[in-house]
């Protein structure tokens, strides 16, 4: 069937984004016109100050000419310049679109405007013409004086400048800096006159003296720059805290590189003066004793090796965190020793090798336990076979480390803990050792003498064991309730001591036994096989 379709809404919606199109052009073409006036109007409002100006010197000359070179080259495109603008406000006024007042009359009067700032150039130009003679003479006069002056200054500047010969590098500095404050004067008055006589077409004078004397200032400026850097560079190291030393090397290390580079660069006719022999030794002095500052700053040294140090350069060092500077160090003496520290550091180093594998020794013998299993009806009381071997292992390790320690000459500082631990560990291997062959031969005895006949043949043997027994499992509940291994073994002399007598015990068990087997054997022979 027929379909209706109501377009009303649309078009109101499309009318409504239409206008507010249009007032979003309308604002940005205004925005860009008034920009664009704005622009304009200022720079007509500050050269017609400029040109309003009096002209008293020939820096005032030279300004007002340049403006007038500018005003030239602006006129020839000012249709390009005013055309867009009034283009745009005209658009605006087409439209309908509500512009200020003091707007539409500014753009109203834009060429009037130029015209009458232009008028106000020429008339400047034609009273500047009136001037010019007096200025030309002025300038002459001027520049005649400036010549001996210069002559005046270089002849100073030879006499009690920086290049006197036995100058030390740091007046050295105080004169190059004084003449290079003097020297900046007469430049300004230099390029003064130089565009005075350009810009009367006169020949420009040149100043021999000058010219020489800005190469020399150029060229020790290289020189003594860079001396001043290096040495407010390393003098700041100095006061660096000795805990912040290790943090900072790095940097430091990179700054006095790129200093040493930068002195490599400067010219050869420079390398026979003080300052830059001077430099050189700072920064190879520096980059020298940098290693070993690093190789002190080691967690290995401790505070005996900071002693031999004090010892070995003759100086005392106040090694409290918060005064102890880097300061302090550089200034202990240490290039002549630089041999001795490298052993010294070195040695620390190794010393701290030492110390961390006797620590990790301790650490190790601190938390080795027995391990126990249950035996028939008697509880805990059998050494784990498989933990007691690796335990062995263990101790063989640890006992040829610790005698490789006792052999090492950095073992030094650690004599007594490296034997102490030695007789300990000895101790264990003696004591573990011991107490396998009593636990292979009770295991034995007590199947022996558990019951049966036997006990009855042998009674005085039976009764031995029995003591043997209880002896033995009393020590064992002992070492189950301790564990330690280390603690268990040293120093614990009921162990010690009863360990000997319990297999010396044990020994006679075996030899009555042997024997009444010996017997039993020749009275039946079938016994030949038990």
């Amino acid at each position: 069937g027929p379909l209706s379709l109501e377009t009303q809404p649309l078009k109101l919606a499309l009318r409504a984004e239409a206008a507010t199109w249009k007032a979003q052009f309308a604002k940005n073409l205004h925005l860009h016109g008034k920009e664009k006036l704005e622009q304009l109007l200022q720079y007509v409002k500050e050269t017609t100050l400029l040109l309003s100006r009096d002209v008293e010197d020939l820096e005032d000359v030279r300004k007002v000419m340049a403006i007038q070179q500018d005003i030239r080259t602006k006129e020839s495109e000012i249709d390009a310049i005013l055309g867009p603008i009034e283009h745009v406000y005209a658009l605006l006024q087409r439209y309908e679109v509500t512009v200020p007042a003091n707007e539409t009359e500014e753009v109203a009067g834009l060429k009037q405007t130029w015209v009458k700032m232009n008028a106000l150039s020429v008339a400047v130009g034609e009273n500047l013409q009136r001037l010019q003679a007096g200025f030309k003479r002025e300038l002459l006069k001027q520049v005649k004086l400036f010549v001996v002056d210069a002559a005046e200054f270089r002849a100073d500047w030879d006499l009690n400048g920086p290049m006197v010969p036995g100058v030390k590098p740091l007046d050295a500095i105080e004169r190059l800096d004084q003449y290079k404050s003097l020297f900046d004067v007469r430049k300004r008055k230099w390029n003064a006159y130089v565009d005075g006589e350009e810009l009367f077409g006169l020949t420009v004078t040149r100043y021999p003296e000058l010219e020489q004397t800005e190469k020399e200032l150029e060229f020790l400026g290289r020189l003594y720059d860079l001396y001043k850097d290096v040495i407010a560079t390393i003098d700041g190291y100095a006061d660096i805290l000795w805990t912040e030393v290790v943090a900072n090397i790095e940097s430091m290390n990179e700054q006095v590189s790129i200093f040493q580079a930068a002195c490599r660069k400067l010219p050869k006719a420079l390398r026979d003066w003080d300052a830059y022999t001077d430099l050189r030794k700072k920064i190879d002095d520096f980059l020298e004793i940098l290693p070993m500052v690093q190789s002190l700053a080691s967690p290995a040294m401790r505070p005996r090796h900071w002693q031999a140090l004090m010892a070995l350069v003759g100086a005392e060092l106040d090694m409290s965190e918060d005064s102890f500077k880097l300061g302090d160090l550089l200034d202990a003496n240490l290039l002549p020793h630089v041999e001795e520290i490298e052993e010294l550091t070195g040695g620390a180093g190794k010393e701290a090798q030492v110390e961390t594998r006797l620590e990790q020794i301790e650490r190790d013998w601190e938390d080795q336990n027995f391990s126990f299993n249950e035996f028939k009806n008697k509880g805990l009381c059998i050494l784990d076979a498989g933990a007691t071997g690796e335990l062995v292992e263990k101790l063989e390790d640890s006992q040829m480390a610790l005698g490789s320690m006792a052999t090492n000459r950095y073992s030094a500082p650690f004599k007594d803990a490296v034997v102490e631990w030695t007789a300990k560990l000895s101790t264990v291997g003696d004591v573990v050792e011991m107490w396998l062959v009593v636990q292979n031969m009770w295991i034995y005895m007590e199947a022996v003498f558990s019951g049966g006949d036997i006990v009855k043949q042998l009674p005085q043997e039976a009764k031995r064991f029995n003591q043997i027994d209880k002896a033995f499992i009393k020590m064992v509940h002992g070492a189950v309730d301790t564990l330690n291994v280390v603690n268990v073994c040293y120093g614990n002399d009921t162990i010690l001591t009863l360990l000997p007598h319990l297999t010396d015990q044990l020994e006679l068990c075996q030899k009555s036994l042997t024997a009444f087997l010996d017997t039993k054997r020749a009275q039946f022979p079938r016994f030949y096989f038990v």
